[in-house]
């Protein structure tokens, strides 16, 4: 379960990255600062590959555990309790995980809505 830990630490630091982008994103929108918004906008894309990569790898490291251990890293992974001390830090972590990705995809909602009005993904929902 350290393993499955260290690399969900690693997405939450690549989300804490994404989540300051998106609020200096928010700022530039209440700004009108296309440009600032384009850049933005660009350089949010590294940490969201590195999101994909993160997620790849763990999907691979699952595959590769005893039959028992992936089943409870994956239901570990989505969310479920602890069963025992060694659990905890990866349930921690999954829950800040999940936390953080929540008040991202808000803010992001508010950014797609401001930016495309009645073209945005979210108003089509």
């Amino acid at each position: 379960m350290d393993e499955l830990r260290r690399r969900k630490r690693s997405q939450t630091v690549l989300l804490i990255e994404i989540s300051d982008l998106t609020k200096q994103l928010a700022e530039a929108l209440d700004r009108r600062d296309q440009l600032a918004m384009q850049m933005l906008l660009g350089m949010r894309e590294t940490p969201i590959h590195g999101l994909r990569e993160i997620e790849d790898g763990i999907e691979d490291y699952i595959l590769h555990l005893p039959e028992d251990s992936a089943i409870r890293g994956n239901e570990l992974l989505r969310g479920a309790e602890a069963q025992n001390d060694q659990e905890g830090p990866l349930c921690e972590e999954v829950a800040r995980f999940y936390r953080l990705l929540q008040n991202v995809v808000e803010l992001d909602k508010r950014i797609s809505v401001g930016m495309g009005g009645k073209q945005s993904v979210y108003t089509k929902l």
